[in-house]
């Protein structure tokens, strides 16, 4: 019986001891059914637009927010999303302060310093954690997404040291969340807890 691109990933995911977040973007129901159907109850949305069609099928998934934030969207974020992968700035942990909510937060981390790109910068992360703790805000993790010309060894290399410092002098519970379709296995090899894997699951 041929096995399926998903079932490769899903195990080289698993052997890493790392969770495989399957990206839905874009996707109708009926094409995400297989996923739901190999057993997934987690899956990774970037816009509130194709949540609110997945959830009516969907409804026991967590699902992970894992785009851009806009701040007036943020409080319908936090109602709907068990994760948020892309904490970036102050003014959205003083929003998250102020809400009742159980969301689990990534901080986004910009670390090639990419002008076009949203993530704390990587010598800013350490004050920025600090402020998360002040505020109380539960981040589990750092997320991160590569630039196109930067070499993701490198990159995934320098997230596995900050993430290790944090753990070290914070106690930061140190989920990785780093890795795409194009180079989740770099990351997994750099100690990734997550991928985010997209387009590879469907071909």
């Amino acid at each position: 019986m041929e096995v399926s691109n998903l079932e490769l990933i899903n195990l080289k995911v698993v052997s890493y001891g790392a969770k495989l977040l399957p990206v839905v973007k874009k996707r109708t129901n009926e094409e995400i059914k297989f996923l739901y159907e190999f057993g997934f109850r987690e899956f990774g949305e970037n816009r509130l637009s194709d949540f609110n069609i997945h959830k009516t099928f969907y409804k026991d998934v967590d699902y992970h927010f894992i785009a851009p934030i806009q701040s007036r969207k943020l409080k319908e974020i936090l109602k709907n999303f068990k994760y948020i992968h892309t904490i970036s700035r102050k003014k959205e942990i003083d929003i998250l302060e102020k809400q009742d909510t159980n969301c689990n937060t990534f901080i986004q981390v910009n670390i090639d310093n990419d002008p076009k790109k949203n993530g704390v910068p990587k010598n800013e992360v350490f004050n920025f954690y600090e402020y998360c703790i002040e505020k109380k805000i539960n981040a589990v993790g750092l997320m991160t997404i590569p630039d196109i010309n930067s070499e993701p060894g490198t990159v995934f290399s320098e997230m596995r040291q900050i993430n290790e410092k944090l753990i070290m002098d914070y106690g930061f519970k140190g989920e990785l969340s780093m890795g795409m379709s194009n180079d989740y296995e770099i990351a997994l090899d750099y100690g990734a807890t997550i991928v985010r894997i997209g387009s590879k699951l469907f071909k």
